[in-house]
């Protein structure tokens, strides 16, 4: 069984193109050319390209080289990326999603990265996040 009933779970494919385009973003912004993230992860120019891409998840341990060289929180990336997916599934979410306690946002963020159904994350933790992304 993939999920609690009702839950709808992350297009993989949707989130993982988000997560690859803000890697990509934040290492342009940082300076860091694509050659350095090929000798830091030790693969090939065309396995950060399609992990930019999206064509391509990213491990734990490659999201963890991406933070240290780019010197980012692994959560606030987390986060950040949650934000954008969600706002991507829903346009009018973003300002309520950014008004939700930061320790929620943490558990998305986490929860789309892990791909993780309902049934795994804390007792409440979804209700909580749902209630209030709605305003309840």
């Amino acid at each position: 069984m993939s999920g609690a009933v009702g839950r709808p779970q992350p297009r993989r494919a949707e989130y993982d193109r988000i997560v690859g385009a803000h890697l990509r973003a934040l290492r342009k912004e940082a300076g860091v050319l694509p050659g350095v993230m090929v000798e830091e992860f030790g693969v090939s120019t065309a396995l950060i390209s399609k992990v930019e891409r999206g064509s391509r998840g990213l491990s734990s341990q490659g999201l963890g080289i991406y933070c240290d060289v780019l010197d980012v929180s692994p959560l606030d990336l987390l986060v950040d990326v949650a934000e954008q997916y969600r706002a991507q599934c829903d346009p009018y979410q973003p300002a309520r999603y950014r008004s939700v306690r930061s320790s929620v946002r943490v558990l998305d963020g986490l929860a789309l990265y892990a791909d993780l159904p309902e049934r795994y994350l804390p007792a409440g933790a979804l209700r909580l996040a749902t209630s209030a992304l709605n305003g309840v």
